[in-house]
């Protein structure tokens, strides 16, 4: 018989923890039994220790089996072991009795106790089956023993109870149950409307976004900028609200942690310290890291929800402080060859909390502040949130506070050290086969960086290709105008024409089109939904790769549109890196792709400065150090140009040439593997106006050491120093 799914949990977990109750139990009850047996006697002479202690061993057997049972059966087969115990439960029970002589008056009470337990911890039906068991039982035994017949009024006595007690105490048990199972149906009801609510309000939320960074892109007026940034603000709020929410219906769904897996501890301390400074620096509050120097080897665990602890702890620490700092604080505890015991701590010097709201601050939607008159927003999830996740880590979060000198959140983590070290590490979910090259085309390439231009020309062509190759928008529009191509690859963000702007025009001047290809290093959801209404094939994510290029290439005109490379979605999923991993993903229907491309995976977590997978990538492409040692060159040239560039802004800041010099910055980082420095260009590309003001000497001087180290390693490389990861 099968379980309804709605009680399958409460079913298993009350099997198995009357499974432990009965070894524990039988522990304590076996070991009276033997001793009142020997000590009193039995109900026979024949009756000796040896019979007493085979029968203890027998009971200690059956309990040891039906734990192992239920630890190893799935849980369809729960009732079964249910009924099964209720029966043998009562029977096992009898044979004790039977073996004892006047003490078994004693242990018969021992019936009630069992019909009673399965009652309130499986149900009703359970605890009647016990109880006509346990009814039989006691007959049996009047009918068998002596010493029971002649105590006909204590046998009656029992026999009374066993048929009223639970007779009454079934009416409590299902008014128990009943209640209980409405409470849940609530409980799953709020975290599903949650669930619900949160997702739907994204969909608009999304749109707004989209619309006003549109806007944004669209007009340089100071007046209209200043209410898109007003939107943006509000909108970023709202969005971490609506992820709250999210969160706490997911976890209140019972929904589990996925599997662990290496990640940086350094990574993610950085991504928190970003996403907060802005605001801890309009807030007038020092935001500092103190990351123990010891804790060299990356580890295994689980990443996100890390994060979201530290990010939830740190923003209320920064939310609750109007003055002084915030410190989150990473110390190892202890360490052995395969783990780690890692202390987290954020500090503030704010508000405080009084001793009479620390017992609840864990509580979801619980708010110290209440009424019209809160300073202090939110939805009361943050403390919530961060303590589960600790929970289901292994850990437990503490806090301890003072009104009017601050908090301080704690907790410990057992984390197994990562045998990669401090490697580059490449996920793949699935085998990714590679495209085979097309059969030669005539393709235009347009890119105004000279080395995304020669990196492009050089790939095309060593698949035997007819390259036509231009520096700029204009250019692209000249030799559209004169000759046919196969395939056409633009870059978006030229200085002269955008590459949207020169498709619309191609488009306008022709019936018959070619397949057109954006390449692009900006990975918003605004400029992927831009490019893509245009009615091009598709959106090339850079770093450009053999495989992009040819999955582009085997797209038939037509067909649905393909887009590859590092996209980041509006909700990043569990266990992606969003701010500095390399993800690849495909829409490309497989009739239409040519070579069949299996859906994947991939992600580069950049923990060096240099990736080495770039590094091949390059020399793949052209295997002589010649060629390698001019784009590592052009490369050096462009990024100090560039970041000459960005560290000359005077006054006010351009945010749309800022935007654009962090474009072309990322994309030139790509192509020669600077991941970490690309990761910091693709920031400042996301950033508002207001955080870029906010924060310029931060970011600056963050920009000119990843530079710095970036371009040591590059040349370390041409040097042939052998680690491209290593600044020198």
């Amino acid at each position: 018989m099968s379980v309804p799914a709605q009680v399958q949990p409460h079913l298993e977990s009350s099997v198995r923890a009357q499974a432990w109750l009965r070894v524990k139990l039988g522990l304590v009850v076996d070991a009276l039994m033997v001793g009142t047996a020997l000590y009193a006697g039995t109900s026979s002479p024949s009756i000796g220790a040896f019979e007493i202690v085979a029968m203890a061993t027998i009971y200690m057997i059956y309990c040891l089996f039906v734990l192992w049972l239920v630890r190893k059966t799935a849980i369809v087969r729960a009732r079964r072991i249910v009924n099964s115990t209720a029966v043998f439960d009562p029977l096992m029970l009898t044979c004790w009795l039977l073996l004892m002589g006047e003490a078994s008056i004693f242990f018969a009470c021992f019936y009630l106790f069992t019909i009673l337990g399965f009652g309130f911890r499986i149900g009703v039906k359970p605890m009647q089956l016990c109880q006509s068991v346990s009814m039989l039982g006691l007959g049996v035994l009047v009918y068998v023993s002596p010493m029971w017949r002649a105590e006909l009024m204590a046998a009656a006595s029992h026999g009374l109870l066993l048929l009223i007690v639970p007779v009454y105490a079934s009416g409590l048990i299902r008014n128990l149950h009943e209640a209980r199972n409405h409470a849940e149906r609530e409980s799953r009801a709020k975290s599903q409307l949650l669930a619900n609510v949160s997702h739907e309000l994204r969909t608009p939320l999304t749109g707004i976004v989209s619309s006003a960074q549109l806007i944004s892109a669209e007009t340089r007026d100071p007046a209209v900028n200043a209410r898109v940034e007003a939107i943006l603000g509000l909108s970023s709020v709202l969005d971490g609200e609506i992820k709250q929410l999210l969160d706490i219906s997911k976890m209140q769904a019972g929904r589990v942690m996925g599997a662990a897996e290496p990640f940086d501890l350094v990574e993610i301390v950085e991504r928190v310290k970003l996403a907060l400074e802005p605001v801890s620096m309009r807030k007038g509050i020092e935001m500092t890291v103190d990351f123990d120097g010891r804790i060299k080897d990356r580890v295994i665990g689980h990443e996100y929800e890390l994060s979201s602890v530290l990010m939830n702890l740190a923003g209320n620490a920064v939310k609750f402080t109007d003055s002084g700092r915030v410190v989150i604080r990473i110390e190892l505890v202890s360490e052995r060859a395969d783990r780690y015991v890692v202390a987290f701590r954020v500090s503030d010097t704010g508000i405080g909390i009084a001793p009479e709201h620390l017992a609840r601050i864990f509580e979801p939607f619980y708010q110290v502040e209440t009424g019209a008159t809160r300073k202090y927003g939110g939805t009361g999830l943050g403390t919530s949130i961060a303590y589960e996740h600790v929970r289901r880590m292994g850990g437990e979060l503490n806090v301890e506070s003072e009104p009017g000198k601050g908090t301080t959140f704690w907790f410990d983590l057992l984390l197994q050290r990562s045998a990669i070290g401090k490697d580059i590490e490449s996920h793949a979910s699935v085998a990714e086969p590679r495209a085979e090259a097309m059969p030669p085309r005539r393709v235009l390439i347009a890119d105004d960086h000279p080395v995304n231009l020669r990196l492009l020309h050089e790939m095309l062509a060593k698949d035997g290709h007819q390259v036509t190759a231009v520096a700029s928008g204009e250019g692209a529009l000249h030799c559209l105008a004169e000759s046919d191509f196969d395939a056409i690859f633009l870059d978006f963000n030229m200085s002269d024409i955008d590459g949207a702007s020169v498709y619309q025009l191609y488009r306008f001047g022709k019936i018959q089109t070619a397949p057109t290809f954006f390449i692009t290093a900006d990975t918003s959801a605004a400029t992927s939904e831009r490019l893509l209404a245009t009615g091009a094939s598709g959106l090339i994510h850079k770093p450009i790769t053999f495989q992009k290029l040819r999955v582009a290439l085997a797209v038939e005109r037509g067909a649905e549109q393909v887009m590859l490379g590092d996209v980041i979605p509006a909700e990043v999923p569990e266990g992606v890196n969003a701010t500095g991993g390399w993800t690849e993903s495909r829409t490309v229907d497989p009739k239409d792709a040519g070579p069949t491309v299996a859906a994947g995976h991939l992600r580069l977590v950049p923990m060096e400065y240099i990736s080495q997978d770039a590094l091949d990538n390059l020399r793949e492409v052209n295997p002589s150090r010649q060629f390698l040692e001019a784009m590592l060159k052009d490369a050096i040239s462009d990024i100090e140009k560039l970041v000459d560039t960005l560290s000359r802004e005077r006054g006010e800041i351009d945010v749309q040439e800022v935007r654009h010099i962090a474009h072309s910055l990322k994309g030139v980082c790509l192509n020669v593997g600077a991941v970490r420095l690309a990761s910091l260009a693709g920031r400042l590309m996301t950033m508002s106006a207001t955080e870029l003001t906010a924060t310029r000497q931060a970011w600056l001087r963050d920009v000119r050491e990843l530079t710095d180290r970036s371009v040591s390693a590059l040349n370390g490389v041409l040097q042939g120093n052998g680690n491209p990861g290593d600044p020198g």
